[in-house]
């Protein structure tokens, strides 16, 4: 199995049938489909169900197709970093972040590393924690910006901040609160605004103060929270780090000290990395 087969092996699942990956791959039909065929017969699997217009992956196939993702990204990789140590650069540093990952600290280690590390260049990919720690996984990028709560198997791990949990809204809606811890008890019947990474974490330490939140929207993304309490559709239940995109908005922090979240700076564990990212790694630390 080579390069190659991956490539032409990838350009047909993506393009759905073998004329179609050769016009993409700009050669004729018959070398593609020898190629799959000599594939099929090396791993001794068989990789589509041929149909009548169309092919179908089987389980072995969509199998593959997994592997020959990240076999691409490799190379596609290794490339890119060929050529730019040939254009005199000493590489590219991909770092995944969240939106509201570009914290101080996380800035405050750039910069002390860019000054030792002048020709380094960064790629930045923006994601959900998820995304990026399956990205990772991937190898598409060397490092990641994300925030707690998550599954730490796996990953090395750096803290670069701790953000207590706030509420968050209109100034004219949150002016009356006091400027003070608030406990959760204290917002009544507010319409509350949850990410639904933290929902089960603030409705557990709720219960514990016996109280019943109105828990009027759960959404999957801290901005989308944001954002509806903007419309002034109720109080965002957010981490401080995250006005930093809402510098409309009031906010006052909650009380309760174990309602926080941490910013981390997190890597593959027991995995190669480059050099580059391994120095940054170690800034941090």
């Amino acid at each position: 199995m080579n390069i190659d087969q991956i490539l032409y092996f990838s350009t047909v699942v993506e393009e759905g049938t073998i004329s179609g990956a050769a016009k993409r791959l700009h050669m004729s039909q018959p070398p593609v489909s020898m190629q799959i065929k000599n594939l099929e017969n090396e791993l001794g699997v068989k990789l589509f169900e041929r149909g009548a217009r169309q092919i179908r992956l089987t389980e072995a196939g969509k199998t593959l197709y997994s592997y020959a993702q990240k076999m691409i990204e490799i190379k596609n990789t290794a490339e890119e970093e060929m050529h730019d140590l040939s254009r005199g650069r000493k590489g590219n540093l991909k770092i995944g972040v969240i939106s509201s990952g570009s914290c101080p600290e996380f800035f405050s280690g750039i910069k002390s590393f860019k000054k030792t590390h002048k020709d380094i260049h960064f790629k930045i990919t923006d994601g959900n924690t998820y995304q990026l720690i399956d990205a990772l996984k991937k190898n598409s990028i060397d490092l990641a910006v994300i925030r707690t709560p998550f599954l730490t198997t796996g990953l090395e791990m750096i803290s670069l901040r701790r953000d207590p949990m706030t509420i968050i809204g209109l100034p004219s809606l949150m002016k009356k609160y006091p400027n003070r811890p608030i406990h959760l008890h204290e917002l009544g019947k507010e319409s509350l605004i949850l990410y639904r990474r933290w929902e089960k974490i603030i409705q557990t330490v709720a219960q514990e103060e016996k109280y019943k939140g109105n828990y009027f929207c759960v959404n999957d993304d801290a901005r989308t929270s944001l954002q509806w309490a903007e419309a002034g559709l109720g109080i965002a239940i957010a981490p401080a780090s995250s006005l930093s995109i809402a510098p409309k908005l009031a906010h006052r922090e909650l009380a309760e000290k174990e309602l926080y979240s941490e910013i981390m700076l997190v890597r593959r564990e027991h995995d190669f990395s480059s050099e580059i990212a391994d120095l940054f790694f170690q800034e941090f630390k």
